[in-house]
């Protein structure tokens, strides 16, 4: 038997709907994230039996909220799950960004894991933290469905770390996005 990891992506905020950069800050969902999730929701088959959140996340907060009220949940805190703090980067658009760091910004797009945004987190860090946040909610529900309801890069770092990928892996798929990922663990 193995646990089911199940990552939800909370989004969109206002932020994201502007093409703003959003990292860490703590933003409602939309309406239009709302109703995502909503429809997430109804793919998702059950049972889950456990949702772990970042509570200083609003939008994931949201999320969490939503899916325990159709599995008769309560969300469990878990503070490393927060997204990546891009530090001064938050709230500019990409183009704002490139144009205030011409030669940074370009380095961090190619190669995430080479550059760290001023006053913001390493990206080796985050993975770190929510690698070591992963392996302690493993080890409590194990051969049990767990929901992840967690921000782009963080759901990118969270799937990289479960399906044991390199660091540099990971960093490639960094700025994609997936709605949601069911993964199995061992």
């Amino acid at each position: 038997m193995s646990t089911r990891v199940v990552l939800i992506e909370a989004g969109p905020t206002p932020w994201d709907a502007e093409g703003r950069i959003v990292g860490s800050r703590p933003l409602p969902l939309t309406a239009e994230g709302i109703d995502a999730i909503r429809h997430l929701l109804e793919t998702l088959s059950g049972p889950v039996n456990s949702v772990y959140r970042t509570a200083q996340n609003e939008a994931c907060d949201q999320a969490a909220k939503m899916i325990c009220q159709k599995f008769g949940l309560r969300p469990r805190n878990n503070q490393d799950l927060e997204a990546v703090n891009l530090g001064l980067w938050e709230g500019l658009t990409r183009e704002e960004v490139r144009f205030r760091f011409p030669t940074v910004f370009p380095q961090w797009e190619e190669n995430p894991l080479a550059v760290t945004p001023p006053d913001g987190e390493p990206l080796a860090g985050a993975f770190d933290r929510i690698g070591g946040a992963l392996k302690r909610i493993l080890r409590r529900n194990r051969n049990l469905t767990i929901a992840l309801p967690m921000r782009p890069m963080a759901v990118q770092i969270a799937a990289g770390v479960l399906r044991a990928e390199s660091h540099e892996s990971i960093a490639h798929h960094l700025h994609e996005s997936i709605p949601i990922a069911t993964i199995e663990v061992g």
